[in-house]
Order: structure tokens, then C-alpha cells, then sequence
């Protein structure tokens, strides 16, 4: 049956079973597909059950039926059917196998990454009511860039943990945009780094608080012989080394150059690995540009230093930013409000001497 120019009509029907112990399963999704060829109407009635749908996730995570078996704690069997059944409900092969083991098709990686975002919130819906009725416990899943995590989350998680010992964190190094990305799948509860500016809508996908500001500087080895230039027109004809993705922190490296009226340096090497960028700095001629209140930090325990180059712009935000349409748990509210007490002053920074 043609189901091409399609009327899409989507409705969820949620069940829970509530046991004493306030215990939540989430039974089934039930997706109403509206279409309409030409002059006729059609239906078509999807029930997805989220043990199908947690089946599906293990195994992608773990890439053979029988490791996924074993985390979902079923038999191998029982976890073929399952796979099964979802398959034939939704008349689309989700898995290939190969003898390496099973590999998603595009219909799977697009029931994976909706799925992990579904099986994600059920487990925070289950935190929020044990959270209200007092137990403090439960996960809170953090996207962190590598300056907030030196420069903000020591002191912040110390207090954290101080107040909400059993509270679990997941924290994961990530950079602009894939700390978006994390956050639309349900992978990140929040998302701590500089980014792009987001544009603003009215009805925005993120909320977005800046902490701290932050600046760009250049910085290479000890001993770098070029170590006293005062303008990036004398740095030229160095290596550079771009760190992070264009789309996200390197983004910022062109511009730097276009504000001085220079053209930029095509790099050398593209690093996408904090230590990795660290450690090449220390051992070659390489030039980067990297965050100053990171930089600073770091610099006793390095052989790095910072050139004497003022008034590198873009500026660097660095900002918190979490889902506009879903609700923290009360825990993951309040680490919310020790991030800001613990971030830094937005004082001016020294100059660089």
C-alpha cells in the first residue's frame, strides 16, 4: 500500500504499573500513523514495548545478541524473539548479522538513538518521584567540555557530593556539537562548555545560562623560539595546531586571524583529544590556540607558556546549558544552582606578561 505524501497524526499512550515501593514500568508506546492517498484515509497502529526497545539499545551498545541477552538479563532465545517481534511490528529489518556479529541498519540506528532518549526518561522519571519522597539518590549524566572541568567541576562536585553522597555522576569529555547532540538523545541531563551562539526562537530547544567568560591565547612549549612575539603576523610561518572540530571550538581559530587582518594558517594537525594537544605542544614547535583560565591552570605543572598577544577575539562563553522541554530531577536542580555559586568571577583576567 503507497503510504507516499502522508498526513502524519502522532498520539502516545503511556502505561505504568505502580507497586507499593512507587516502582515505575513503562509498558508500551502505542503510535498512531494518519495517512491519506489521494481521497482515501489510512491507519496503521504501532505498539512498541520498551523491553523491545531496551533489547534494541543493548544491542547496539554491545554489538551480539548474547551480550545484550546477558545485560537485559534474559536468555538468548528470548531476546531473538523480542527483536523479532519489534521488527515485524514495525515491518522494517532493524539488525544485520554478520559473522563479526550485528550491525544496525538505518531503520535500527534511528530506533536506537528515539529509543535511548525514551528508556533514559523512564529512568528519570523513576529518580524524580523517589527524589520527592526523600531517597537522594539516582544518576546525573554531564556533557563537560575540558575548561569547565579543570577550571569549575573540582570545587562544584566536591560541594555536590558533600550534600548528595549517593548520588551518582556520569561524566563525559565532549565539545560543541556533539554536547547537543548528547542532550537531544537523553545522553547528558547537562552540558557544560563554549559554544556558537544559539539562535533564539520562540520555542527554544535549549536553555542556555553563560557562567563565566573566558578568552583565547596562544600557547606553545618552553623555550619555543618564537616565545616573544607581540602580534600574530609574526607567527605565520609556524605550525599550528587546531583543536577541537571546525564546527565547535575550532570554529574560533579563523576568525582570531580575520580580526587582525591575516589569513589563516592552514593547520597542521587537527586534534580532537585534549592530552593529545597538550602533549604534541610540549614536544615540537606547534602553536595553538587554546583557553586562557585552562592555560593558566595548567601552566605550573607543563612546560607550556602563553605569548604575549593581546586582544585575540571571539571572546569564549562558557555556559550551562540543559533541555528546554524536560524537567531535571530535583537533584540534578540543585547541582544546577552549586555550579553557579562555584563559577568563576568574571573579573578581568591579568594581562599576559
Amino acid at each position: 500500500m503507497p503510504w507516499a505524501n502522508s498526513e502524519r497524526a502522532l498520539t502516545l499512550s503511556v502505561s505504568f504499573s505502580i507497586a507499593a515501593s512507587v516502582k515505575f514500568t513503562l509498558i508500551s508506546v502505542k503510535k498512531i500513523l494518519v495517512f491519506r492517498d489521494n481521497q482515501n484515509l489510512y491507519q496503521r497502529h504501532y505498539v512498541l514495548k520498551l523491553s523491545h526497545i531496551q533489547a534494541l539499545v543493548a544491542i547496539a551498545e554491545t554489538g551480539s545478541i548474547r551480550a545484550a541477552a546477558t545485560r537485559v538479563g534474559v536468555t538468548q532465545p528470548a531476546l531473538s524473539k523480542s527483536l523479532q517481534s519489534l521488527e515485524e511490528e514495525l515491518s522494517v529489518s532493524l539488525v544485520s548479522r554478520t559473522s563479526r556479529g550485528v550491525i544496525l541498519t538505518p531503520f535500527g540506528q534511528a530506533m536506537v538513538t528515539r529509543g535511548r532518549g525514551i528508556t533514559k526518561e523512564v529512568d528519570r522519571l523513576r529518580e524524580q518521584i523517589e527524589q520527592m519522597r526523600g531517597d537522594l539518590q539516582g544518576t546525573i549524566n554531564l556533557a563537560v567540555s575540558p575548561s569547565p572541568s579543570v577550571i569549575l567541576l573540582p570545587k562544584a562536585l566536591g560541594r555536590f557530593r558533600q550534600e548528595y553522597p549517593k548520588v551518582q555522576l556520569h561524566i563525559r569529555e565532549a565539545v560543541f556539537p556533539d554536547t547537543l547532540q548528547m542532550l537531544r538523545e537523553g545522553l547528558a541531563d547537562i552540558a557544560l562548555g563554549a559554544h556558537p551562539q544559539i539562535r533564539k526562537s520562540k520555542q527554544p530547544e535549549f536553555l542556555v545560562e553563560r557562567l563565566y567568560y573566558n578568552r583565547l591565547v596562544v600557547t606553545g612549549r618552553v623555550g619555543h623560539p618564537k616565545a616573544g612575539a607581540k602580534s600574530l603576523s609574526e607567527l605565520l610561518d609556524c605550525d599550528w595546531l587546531l583543536h577541537g572540530p571546525e564546527e565547535g571550538p575550532g570554529s574560533m581559530y579563523a576568525p582570531v586571524f580575520k580580526a587582525h587582518q591575516l589569513l589563516p594558517p592552514v593547520p597542521s594537525i587537527v586534534s580532537q583529544s585534549f592530552i593529545t594537544t597538550l602533549t604534541l605542544l610540549e614536544g615540537s614547535d606547534s602553536l595553538s590556540l587554546l583557553p586562557e583560565r585552562l592555560i593558566r591552570k595548567l601552566i605550573d605543572g607543563r612546560r607550556l607558556i602563553m605569548f604575549p598577544i593581546r586582544d585575540l577575539t571571539p571572546r569564549l562563553d562558557v555556559s550551562m546549558i540543559v533541555r528546554a522541554n524536560q524537567p531535571l530531577t530535583p537533584v540534578a536542580q540543585k547541582l544546577l544552582q552549586i555550579l553557579r555559586r562555584t563559577s568563576p568571577s568574571n573579573a578581568e583576567l591579568p594581562e599576559i606578561v
